[in-house]
């Protein structure tokens, strides 16, 4: 199941993503149990299939299998007939969910660390970026104007399904509730000043655009390191790579991230970044996971106070 959120009366809607129609999944599980007669259907569905992401996530196998019910009973009565089924051209996408906390990998591949000159690392080189950075599908990613170069580093990535500790690498994947594409936007001129302003430069709001959607592990192709990336600016691909580039895979990095720290349900995990490459205001970007799909943003900048980039001395500024 591909699983994410639109925007609906201003609140964000969980829904599964089927032939080009995204569907209610609370409200189809409402129609659902109103079609079998069932008693205050809709108190009922709040409690066995909620409305929103997280909620959904943190429910774990129980409302998946709702959630399966839901869909079927949609497909019984048609997409194009269902209340509750909107094209996906007419709705508004929002990131799939809001995680907890997202934690990223550097320098996982192997054809971008022979490019840059970075070293060889024996463990996962994490770092953590903040939920706020949080933005959805098609929506806007904001760039500070006269703060440097930024670079879109398109990373395969994972959402946790179940809290964890300590797990063995033969363990992850019984922990893992899908997939999705993660662009970890990146302040490249920051970071270049002075490694301390990394942090800034990863942490701006709409830094962290993901989705479309969530896909479910039953869904993805087997070999999910033999899967083909593509990173495009204004249609144009600007980067072919493969997950078979990658020195660690999910069972490594999280492994290795849970010998020292819980993840909770929802929390994403990155693989890191193929070859990036920048972007600037004006651009739409986009990044492709064989399996997943397209995560597409428009981008837009907006000026600030650059008092704080005279003071920092920060190249290619101003």
């Amino acid at each position: 199941m591909k699983i994410g959120s639109f925007e609906k009366s201003g609140k964000s809607r969980v829904c599964a993503f089927e032939d080009d129609f995204a569907i209610d999944l609370n409200a189809a599980y409402v129609g659902l149990l109103a079609a079998k007669g069932t008693t205050k259907p809709r108190a009922r569905a709040e409690t066995e299939l909620p409305a929103e992401a997280l909620a959904f996530i943190d429910g774990g196998r129980g409302y998946l299998d709702s959630a399966n019910r839901a869909l079927d009973y949609a497909r019984s009565i048609g997409f194009e007939t269902a209340e509750f089924a909107q094209p996906v051209s007419d709705i508004k996408f929002v990131a799939p969910h809001q995680p907890r906390k997202i934690v990223c990998t550097g320098t996982n591949y192997e054809d971008y660390r022979k490019l840059i000159g970075i070293e060889y690392a024996p463990v996962p080189l994490i770092f953590m970026k903040s939920p706020t950075c949080v933005t959805g599908h098609e929506q806007p990613v904001v760039l500070p104007n006269g703060y440097g170069i930024f670079y879109h580093e398109w990373e395969f990535s994972c959402v946790i399904s179940k809290a964890c500790r300590n797990l063995k690498p033969e363990e992850v994947n019984d922990h893992i509730f899908g997939y999705t594409i993660f662009n970890d936007i990146t302040g490249r001129s920051l970071e270049a000043t002075n490694r301390e302003l990394q942090p800034l430069g990863k942490n701006m709001d709409t830094f962290a655009p993901f989705g479309p959607w969530i896909v479910t592990p039953d869904e993805m192709p087997d070999d999910l390191y033999n899967l083909r990336t593509l990173r495009r600016r204004n249609g144009k691909i600007e980067c072919d790579s493969n997950t078979s580039n990658m020195r660690l895979g999910f069972e490594e990095i999280i492994s290795y991230c849970t010998n020292f720290f819980t993840l909770l349900p929802g929390d994403i995990v990155t693989t890191a970044t193929p070859p990036a490459g920048a972007f600037y205001p004006g651009d739409v970007i986009e990044a492709e996971i064989e399996g997943i799909g397209v995560l597409r943003n428009p981008v837009e900048g907006v000026d600030v106070d650059l008092t704080y980039a005279r003071d920092l001395d920060v190249k290619d500024i101003v």
